[in-house]
């Protein structure tokens, strides 16, 4: 974004600021969103003598839709006017505030929204048919005691539909890694590809890879340096809050307002992880029922006092 482009989108939200209220409707806890939050280590809040953090002030700009992804009907629905209005009173609530003039903006934020693509992982599922046949024919080879040729050519068999198989898992790999960057899963994902995935401790890694793989709606804002950007045409970076949740089941309509409201605790402050909604909810897990008895038959309660 070239700080010409900076002025006037900022300009043209110094509008948005007078036309809209800054009242946000109360947002549906229902929706499971995932937020990832990350700080420059160069940015630093300051704070006031009573320990407040000293407000900072920001222009904010319209970075449309990430290259890549698209929008859907549901998000199309959604104008640039209806994201600043519901993500200004959240930024006032974390100690950010409006510029009227452009000296004295200390922060660009640019806004982002739109939904993710699909994988399409038909030619992953195919290629694991063959390597279950080659291991099931392996298997029944050595149980029937055979040796020799036939179980050099099974083995054969097994190592080809294997390298398949690898060789999809790399594609897929390549597909939805821009999807697991943007979305903020990436670290995650890589944190947890390793041994405790193939020997069954844990499905985290499988539970990131179902996110990143199916289409989901987000929102990211990202907050620059003001005066490097306008004056130097310097982008530095000073943090990214990332936020986003599932397409299926859910629109961008109306998932928006949650989505912005479970995001705006950290913006300009570090997640240290990807927060994922579905692992903040209690679960409850019925174990196997047993028999205790009857139980005793209750006294009766003590007469009304007149």
């Amino acid at each position: 974004m070239t700080p010409n482009l900076i002025l006037r989108t900022w300009a043209a939200a110094c509008l948005l600021g007078q036309i809209f209220s800054p009242e946000t409707r109360a947002a549906d806890d229902t929706v499971s969103t995932a937020v990832f939050a990350r700080v420059s280590k160069e940015y630093q809040r300051k704070r006031l003598p009573d320990g407040s953090l000293k407000p900072e002030f920001y222009a904010i700009g319209n970075g449309g839709v990430v290259a890549g992804t698209m929008r859907d009907k549901t998000a199309e629905r959604v104008t640039f006017a209806d994201i600043v209005r519901l993500t200004m009173p959240l930024l006032a609530q974390q100690g950010y505030r409006y510029a009227q003039l452009a000296q004295e903006a200390d922060l660009m934020l640019v806004l982002h929204w739109g939904n993710t693509l699909q994988y399409n992982d038909v030619n992953y599922r195919q290629s694991l048919v063959p390597a279950g046949q080659a291991v099931a024919e392996l298997q029944r080879l050595k149980n029937a005691g055979s040796a020799g040729a036939e179980l050099d050519q099974a083995n054969s068999q097994l190592e080809q539909a294997l390298m398949s198989v690898e060789m999809e898992r790399l594609m897929r790999n390549q597909y939805v890694a821009p999807n697991a960057r943007l979305l903020g899963y990436i670290d995650d994902i890589n944190g947890y590809n390793d041994i405790r995935r193939l020997v069954g401790l844990g499905t985290r890694y499988d539970d990131l890879m179902a996110d990143v793989e199916e289409p989901r709606y987000y929102v990211i804002i990202s907050a620059y340096d003001f005066q490097e950007l306008v004056q130097h045409g310097k982008q530095k970076l000073q943090w990214v809050t990332r936020v986003s949740v599932r397409t299926p089941g859910n629109s961008f309509d109306d998932s928006v307002t949650a989505m912005l409201k479970n995001a705006s605790p950290y913006f300009g402050r570090e997640s240290g992880k990807l927060i994922r909604g579905e692992e903040l909810r209690g679960r409850v897990e019925l174990g196997e029922l047993k028999y205790l008895g009857v139980a005793p038959t209750a006294p009766a309660p003590p007469p009304e006092q007149k």
